[in-house]
Parts: structure tokens; sequence; C-alpha cells
């Protein structure tokens, strides 16, 4: 009886162990995840040339990129939190109602609770002014150069599908946006676009198709077309532009399909299995051949059109990535920057026939930011 009690226990240890070094043992191989092929979120960590104090947290990404059985890992992992505790693994996305996800406004509370959404999301009065003082000093700057400029804001997903994420009833009080805007001066204000109000239009007129999709962070192709009518409106008052008529949906075949599911299910849950969802997509009737975007940078592409003439710079963040085969239809050279800011030099640079600035609403802190060499917007 002792002589088993031993080898059991030594079993059981090393058993353990095994478990636990089985990862380190396979270094290096990932495998297939279960049903899939490998489910890649992003590119994989380098390892670092030097191993230094200030470098080790990099050692630390490259060694999980490539721990064996990280994909079997990562299932179980979000199969225990969404399983067992019905939670996200990320403190940014909130679960809806009927399978909505919504990036939340205040991810650095635990839980969310949406501050925005439920109208206590406020710019303090220096804030506003700090705000105020910038639009209009982009106003002055780009008048001097006689360059069109815009800031552009694209919806939260709740903005639009409220009714998801809030408590039946609850109070609709007046986001941040709304109160920035009305605090504006009329001159501040006259350099921001609002989509909101042409989006929340779509929505009804097109329901049960959607603008957003259930398990995306963006706009799908359907709320990105409507972005682009708020913003053609926008650029028609201060240049003209050719083919206003590729604003019109009956030039384009709208369609919905069902799919996996969007980034937040994929990329940040890492389990679209459980969030089947639908897409819209939006296709010209008489479609463009077009070259292939210039990739200067990874955060840098021309869309170029031999078709047209103007150059149209657009800077912004993700967002901005839907709204760019619309425009691309009116514009010989469409600059994209994904940055929170103009450059100026670049726009003396580039001297384009106008430039936006596309921030989705959550990330309106954005407009606080000093301007980066707006002083030299105009070159010379």
């Amino acid at each position: 009886m002792a002589v088993i009690q031993f080898i059991t226990r030594r079993l059981a240890v090393a058993a353990y162990f095994a478990a636990v070094l089985l990862p380190v043992v396979l270094f290096g191989y990932d495998g297939r995840w279960f049903g899939a092929a490998a489910l890649e979120t992003r590119g994989r960590a380098d390892l670092p040339r030097r191993l230094t104090p200030l470098n080790l947290g990099q050692l630390d990404a490259w060694f999980a990129d490539r721990i064996g059985l990280r994909y079997p890992l990562m299932y179980l992992g979000t199969e225990f939190h969404l399983g067992a505790f019905g939670r996200t693994i990320d403190r940014q996305i909130s679960f809806g109602r009927d399978g909505w996800m919504f990036w939340t406004e205040d991810g650095e509370k635990v839980p969310s609770a949406m501050a925005d959404s439920r109208g206590r999301l406020r710019f303090t009065a220096n804030e506003i002014a700090r705000v105020e003082a910038g639009l209009l000093a982009m106003r002055e700057r780009y008048a001097a150069c006689r360059i069109p400029f815009a800031v552009v804001l694209a919806p939260n997903k709740q903005s639009i599908y409220r009714e998801f994420v809030m408590e039946p009833g609850a109070d609709e009080r007046p986001s941040r946006l709304d109160a920035l805007l009305t605090a504006l001066s009329p001159a501040a204000r006259s350099i921001v676009v609002d989509t909101r109000e042409t989006i929340r239009s779509a929505k009804a007129r097109h329901a049960p198709m959607r603008v957003y999709n259930k398990t995306e962070t963006h706009w799908n192709e359907l709320g990105a077309f409507y972005g682009y009518v708020a913003v053609m409106d926008a650029l028609r008052r201060a240049l003209p532009l050719s083919h206003p008529e590729l604003t019109a949906l009956d030039r384009y075949d709208v369609r919905m399909q069902r799919y996996a599911g969007g980034d937040m299910a994929t990329f940040v849950l890492l389990a679209p299995w459980r969030f089947p969802d639908e897409d819209v997509t939006v296709r010209r009737k008489a479609p463009l051949s077009l070259p292939p975007y210039e990739r200067p940078n990874p955060r840098y592409f021309i869309a170029r059109n031999p078709n047209e003439r103007g150059k149209l710079l657009l800077v912004g963040d993700s967002f901005t990535n839907g709204v760019v085969p619309y425009l691309q239809q009116h514009f010989g050279e469409l600059h994209g920057m994904i940055s929170t800011s103009v450059d100026g030099e670049a726009v003396a640079r580039l001297r384009p026939d106008a430039v936006l600035l596309l921030l989705v609403e959550r990330n309106l802190e954005i407009l606080l930011s000093p301007h980066v060499n707006l002083a030299k917007t105009c070159g010379g």
C-alpha cells in the first residue's frame, strides 16, 4: 500500500509539471485551433535585439506569441469567461441585448457604466474653451490657405442603437457631443460635420437592415455610405465635385448576409463561433476599375482614380477606412493618414483641395490636443 501511495503521489506531481511545461516544450508550434485555421489578431512581436530592463515587455510579447498550444489555451480562456461567467475578457466591450456588443466610452471602469450613453460624460468649461479655441485657430489658418477643412464625427454605435444598450424606458439625456455642440460658437460649430442624424435617418429607413453590425466596432458599408453622404453635403458647399449622383443609393447594390462575427467577436473576444452576425455590403452597379492603394508606410495610403481630378487629404482613426471607397470616386488622389491630428507640414507638402479630420465620437478628447505644425499649413 505504501508503495502504491508513493507512486501515485509522484505521478500526480509529474502530471502537473507535464501539463504546466508542455506549452514551453512546444514553444514555436501553434498548431490549429478547434475547427479553424490559426486565428491571428495582429502581427507577431519581434524578438528584441538587446535584452534590457526597458524592453522586457517586448520579450514577454515575443514569448506569448510563440508559446505552444496558444490557440487551444486562448479558446479555453474565452470559454471560461463567456461560458461560466457570461462576461467579456476585455473591459472595453459591453454586452447589450439580443447579441449586440458595444465598445464602451469608459473602458477603464469595471464594470463599465456607459457614462456617455447615460448623459453623464461631459467636458469641463475649460475643456470646451480649449476645443473652441482650437477649432477657431484651424478655421482661421485653413481659410488663409484657401483649403476647405472640416472635422467629421462618426457616431458611437450606441448613439445609433441606444435601445440595445440602455434599459427600456431610460431617459435619453444629451450626450457629451450634444453638450459640446450646444456650447460652441456658430463659427466653431460650422467646422464640425455631425453625421449622427443622417445615419439615424438611414437606420429607420432601411430597418431591419442595419448600419452597424452587432459584433463590429465600426459602421458597416451601409453606415459608412451615409457617413460619406454627410461629408459630401459639407464638401459641396466649399468646392465643386464631380458626379454628385453617386450619393444616391440606387446607384449601388445593397445586400445583407450572415457571417461569423465582427472584430469584437473575432479579434478581441476570440470567439466568433459564439456570436453569429449579419453584414451589409454596398457595391456600385457600374463597377470602377481602379489601381490598388499605394502604401508608403502602414499608416499612410494613396487611393488614386485616373478618371478624376483633385486631391483630398483624409486624416483620422479607423473609421476613415469605411468612407474611402466612396470618396475615391470623386478625387484623382485621396491621401489617407491614420492619425489623431493633421500635420500642417503634410498639408503644405501635398497641397490638397480639401482636408478632413474624421474621428469617432468616443475620441472627442483628441480635439483637446495641440495642433501639429498648424502655422506651416500654407507652406512657403
